[in-house]
């Protein structure tokens, strides 16, 4: 429904067809993600269902700016935080390493976990990558993702 309502809004903001492959693609990986950690937190939000996940996509002067918020288990949060950190402190060509490495070592998980999606993200993204965990409930964080994208020229 997300991808959907983009394409439709895509002519009313003017969105250029390479500015829109890169937000298309942006919110497949980000929503991949939040769908990854889901079967961890479906009895959590039955219980607590103001932690539903949430998906904004913002246009300002600059941009766009794309914010995702999911529950995570705690114990999920440092693995998580430590794939973001090496992915924001590496270059272009460690991320080509990185994604080389990742495919070759077979290090997926059966939802593909390895971090892959962090890499694409980061090729699109303007700036690093932006997390932060926020206090919710039972055992688990509110995980927040954020992603400034500028706008390209026509």
């Amino acid at each position: 429904m997300l991808l959907h309502d983009l394409e439709n809004r895509r002519g009313f903001f003017e969105i250029q067809p390479v500015q829109y492959k890169k937000l298309l693609t942006l919110m497949i990986e980000v929503l991949e993600n939040v769908h990854k950690y889901s079967e961890y937190f479906d009895d959590f939000i039955q219980e607590y269902p103001q932690f539903l996940p949430e998906f904004e996509l913002t246009l300002n002067d600059d941009g766009f700016i794309m914010v995702s918020r999911n529950p995570v288990r705690k114990e999920d949060r440092k693995a998580l935080a430590e794939k973001i950190k090496l992915i924001n402190t590496s270059n272009p060509d460690e991320l080509k390493k990185i994604y080389r490495e990742t495919i070759t070592n077979g290090l997926f998980t059966e939802k593909g976990g390895a971090g892959l999606g962090f890499i694409e993200m980061a090729k699109i993204a303007s700036n690093d990558l932006e997390f932060s965990f926020h206090p919710a409930a039972a055992g688990y964080s509110i995980y927040e993702l954020t992603i400034h994208i500028k706008h390209t020229e026509p």
